[in-house]
């Protein structure tokens, strides 16, 4: 469908956009001739069949569809026959800067009676669509900073296959257009739905959104955005190479005992957690809900922790109080024996995680005994998942190939081992970007609005007639 130009013939001038005003302007009259031939087709004198308002909609969309018929009511706007709510509705759609003769060219002649009740379908007819609004929004006198926040699309902003309420809901990180007080327009950010990043103007937006009526959904994935991350790699004393004794002691007796030998540990994880401090590490790796693909002792004193990125950078011993930076040659550990996946949870984006190549830590991935599925025709990767999940109540996680695949799995290599035997093996990084844009949209499981809006509650159809 072609581009509703929403802006004044003055504007286009100055903005040198006349070629995309008078094509616009076209399919305006197009759109104006195709309501009127659809409304005569479709009324027998008494009654308003609804194929009229189906053929509008399938060739011209919602947005020029309306755009058309709020113009048409502004042009008649003293006749009664059009209702006061319709009226109302007509005045939001259009705004005040574009003059009547701009709009007079495609206004629809139909009598004013039917074309009122052909609005009324429209009317509501979009509104099954859910879409959100200012209703959803936190209201303020001040104008607000958007700078990480969640912020709700317009909805004319939306092309006609992606008008879907989850599709509205865009979390902002940054740009200029996020302070009022500055010049710039631009919003940078990503669609919560699906991650994608992209760029707005601030005027895109109906505002922030109110946390408290946000569906079920946006408040998991707002969740997992907010979280604190951190990507790390955890060793433990391998208890066979333990000749001093050192696991479970502190920093001091290393120290006394020849100190912190690489050599003797081994790594049993590396990945990227919801953590925003060692400490919260030590707890995560004391719970019920360890990092998927841990799989080791419960974290404890002489563990080393390496952050992998950011201002802390370095190894960490875990001491009897806190954590203490040190030393620590990763080349000198047990690590050949570790694996390069990609970890798939629900609401997440995907990311790299470093297992061992054990069966246990793989189990430990999706909480359960795992089964493969081949979705790569080369069958060089293959994804796992739990073998139960239509079974265990896990949410609908993302779609492989054809099978909607519910709770966490992970995306391995497959590959022929020294025995000549097809065995689980590292991805690569070109594998592991590859399957990180794959799989990088979620299944969104929700409800879509059960009743229409006020407006339209529903009621016994009248007849529509010429009076």
């Amino acid at each position: 469908m072609s581009y509703l130009y929403r802006h004044s013939f003055e504007n286009a001038e100055q903005s040198g956009e006349i070629e995309a005003y008078r094509e616009s302007q076209k399919e305006n009259i197009r759109c104006k001739n195709a309501i009127e031939k659809a409304i005569a087709d479709n009324f027998d004198g008494y009654y308003l069949s609804d194929t009229a308002v189906r053929t509008a909609l399938a060739d011209f969309g919602y947005d020029r569809t309306m755009w058309v018929l709020a113009v048409s009511i502004l042009n008649k706007n003293d006749d009664g026959r059009f209702s006061h709510e319709n009226k109302e509705w007509a005045r939001s759609v259009i705004p005040p800067y574009i003059s009547q003769k701009e709009m007079r060219e495609y206004c629809v002649d139909s009598h004013p009676a039917v074309l009122n009740g052909f609005i009324d379908e429209v009317r509501k007819e979009y509104s099954k669509l859910g879409l959100v609004g200012e209703k959803q929004c936190v209201h303020s006198d001040k104008p607000q900073d958007y700078e990480r926040k969640l912020l709700i699309l317009k909805p004319e902003i939306l092309n006609e296959q992606f008008k879907s309420p989850i599709n509205q809901y865009f979390y902002a990180t940054g740009g200029f257009g996020c302070d009022p007080e500055k010049s710039g327009r631009k919003v940078f950010g990503q669609f919560l739905a699906d991650g994608e990043k992209a760029h707005f103007y601030r005027e895109d937006f109906c505002g922030v959104a109110d946390y408290d009526q946000i569906p079920k959904w946006a408040v998991e994935r707002l969740a997992q955005i907010e979280a604190p991350q951190m990507k790390i790699r955890i060793f433990q004393i391998d208890h066979d190479k333990d000749s001093n004794k050192l696991a479970f002691m502190n920093y001091d007796y290393a120290q006394a005992h020849g100190g912190v030998d690489s050599s003797i540990y081994r790594q049993i994880y590396g990945g990227t957690v919801n953590c925003k401090s060692l400490e919260s590490v030590f707890a995560l790796c004391n719970s019920d809900k360890t990092p998927p693909g841990y799989y080791g002792e419960s974290m404890s004193v002489s563990n080393v922790i390496e952050v992998c990125e950011g201002k802390n950078k370095g190894f960490y011993f875990c001491n009897s109080v806190g954590f203490k930076p040190i030393d620590f040659d990763i080349t000198r550990t047990d690590h050949n024996d570790m694996m390069k996946i990609l970890v798939v949870e629900n609401g997440k984006t995907p990311y790299k995680a470093e297992i061992r190549h054990d069966i246990h830590a793989m189990q430990s991935v999706v909480e359960g005994c795992i089964e493969p599925i081949y979705f790569e025709p080369k069958q060089d990767a293959l994804v796992w998942c739990n073998d139960e999940f239509l079974l265990n109540n896990s949410e609908p996680n993302r779609m492989v190939g054809d099978c909607l695949v519910h709770g966490t799995f992970y995306v391995s290599g497959n590959c022929k081992n020294e025995y000549g035997e097809w065995d689980s093996c590292s991805l690569t990084d070109e594998q592991i970007e590859k399957y990180s844009e794959i799989f990088e949209t979620p299944v969104i499981v929700f409800e879509q609005a059960e009743e229409l809006t006020e407006d339209f509650e529903e009621t016994e159809e009248p007849e529509i007639t010429m009076s």
